[in-house]
């Protein structure tokens, strides 16, 4: 697929990118590369009619409604001349429940996919096949996309779904993203342990004790480095690899001493109300919670600092949020540098005109400002080194999909320094042993199907520390083997080794 024009076509990307970021961030290009309608707009009109169809998950904003009736429906005729419709489906249909039902019965759309939704989807023959596309129509992407990140959604050598943006994405999930306000107001300066983080509870609940902990119930990357020393990197629920160890070793999670210590202090949070005690019944009303300003800290990423911020200072003005690693003495693993990755239905009418769709949207600085961020001088201004101010804070398409470091605008309430320290996020990083293995469950999707819903009903209550370990991990252990777990994971090493020995 790629070919050795790709590589300079990403040799020339990385010029542009350090031009621009000595221009204070605005692009390089001649003004005549990144006009909306540029060299596609011929093509546009050459192109016989199409109704593209994509889904979005979240609730739809007032603004992004206007835009996607009128300006972005608009620059999609003109350059692809497809009719656009953007459906939003809430967050839980994600991965299942309507996505699936959706695809099941032949609906023609697109919408973003993980690694592992892709395999089973397409062991199912739901997604089509995308890459007769990626040499001609995606050439734009190909240039501002990383290639490790067309690699991993590929199966068998195909490309069954496209990459969006290109950003930092290192230690996701394994830092602890503080509301530094609260830190700084109980008089501490930063934390670097789970017991500096267990006193920036205490001492923030004694003085807000209106306010929860922590907005999740999912922390086994962050406080990893409190519980083993091994530096593990999950492939699933299910199982996890060792980044420090130079072997093909698949570990089974929830049968190792770590998972052990772990929901320990899982359960230790729980009782102590760290983990409020409606998330066992409630688990959604956590991002609420933390959205409007109302918990002390969450899962960190690069990113989230200045974009959790965005939200949360609309509830409290003066917000500030800060990453930490707990306790960190092992380098951070990167699974690729995607924010995510689009899929197009496998009964879609026009999967070609899909892919152009994927790739106006990490064409050119123009484009990417239009649907990240609006309309200039109405939904956003620019300052003369490039800072943005946005006029109205109503999301559009997700910044977080389509961020992609060659185009991504900072506000100007982002310090230089921590521009700069996102932008040097990964220069120490791995990339996972396992980048790029896609696991094929054919062989054993009626166990998957089992071992799932052992997962939901008796493993995660532990794993959040709403159950005790001791008292409820043997009857759940009895039912994960009585699904089929032993040959489950069995089959997972073996294509994993084969995989591994041919990398």
């Amino acid at each position: 697929m790629l070919k050795k024009r790709v590589w300079v076509s990403l040799f020339l990307a990385a010029l542009l990118l350090i031009t621009a970021c000595s221009n204070g961030g605005e692009s390089s290009e001649t003004p005549e590369s990144t006009t909306a309608g540029g060299n596609n707009e011929s093509a546009g009109n050459e192109l016989k009619p199409a109704k593209l169809k994509i889904v979005l998950y979240g609730e739809e904003s007032p603004r992004m409604k206007e835009l996607a009736k009128a300006e972005f429906k608009d620059i999609v005729k003109k350059e692809i001349n497809a009719d656009i419709e953007f459906q939003f489906i809430p967050w839980t249909e994600y991965g299942g429940g309507k996505t699936d039902l959706m695809l099941s019965t032949g609906e023609d759309f697109a919408t973003y996919t993980d690694t592992n939704y892709m395999v089973k989807s397409v062991a199912k023959g739901l997604y089509a096949d995308l890459t007769p596309y990626m040499g001609t129509v995606a050439e734009d992407m190909i240039k501002t996309v990383d290639e490790n990140s067309f690699k991993a959604f590929q199966l068998g050598g195909k490309q069954y779904a496209v990459p969006v943006g290109n950003k930092p994405n290192s230690g996701e999930f394994y830092s602890v993203l503080v509301r530094q306000d609260l830190l700084e107001e109980v008089g501490m300066g930063s934390v670097s342990s789970l017991a500096e983080l267990e006193q920036f509870y205490d001492k923030v609940h004694a003085a807000h004790p209106d306010l929860i902990g922590y907005a999740s119930t999912d922390a086994r990357r962050m406080l990893m480095y409190e519980y083993t020393d091994k530096n593990l990197y999950w492939q699933n629920d299910f199982l996890a690899i060792d980044e420090s160890a130079d072997n093909d070793q698949i570990i089974s999670w929830f049968e190792s001493e770590e998972f052990k210590a772990y929901s320990g202090l899982m359960r230790g949070w729980y009782e102590k109300g760290i983990i409020p005690k409606y998330a066992a019944t409630n688990t959604p009303q956590l991002q609420s919670d933390w959205n409007s300003g109302k918990a002390m800290f969450w899962a960190g990423t690069a990113a989230r600092p200045f974009e959790g911020a965005a939200t949360i200072s609309q509830a409290v003005p003066g917000a500030k949020l800060t990453n930490y690693f707990l306790s960190k003495d092992l380098p951070k693993i990167s699974r690729g540098t995607y924010s995510t990755a689009w899929f197009v239905s496998a009964n879609a009418a026009d999967p070609e005109r899909y892919v152009m769709f994927f790739n106006l949207l990490q064409k050119n600085q123009e484009l990417y400002d239009l649907f990240a961020y609006g309309i200039p001088d109405k939904d956003y201004t620019l300052d003369e080194n490039g800072r943005l101010t946005r006029n109205t804070t109503d999301s559009l398409i997700p910044d977080w999909l389509l961020m992609n470091k060659n185009f991504i605008r900072f506000d100007k309430s982002v310090p230089d320094d921590f521009i700069a320290k996102y932008k040097a996020w990964d220069d120490e990083a791995i990339i996972s042993k396992g980048a790029g293995f896609n696991f094929d469950n054919t062989p054993v999707k009626n166990e998957e199907t089992k071992i799932n819903g052992v997962f939901s009903e008796f493993l995660a209550p532990i794993a959040s520390g709403f159950l005790d370990y001791e008292e409820n991990f043997p009857r759940a252990l009895e039912k994960l083997k009585a699904a089929g777990f032993d040959a489950y994971i069995a089959e997972y090493q073996k294509q994993f080794s084969e995989w591994y020995a041919a990398k």
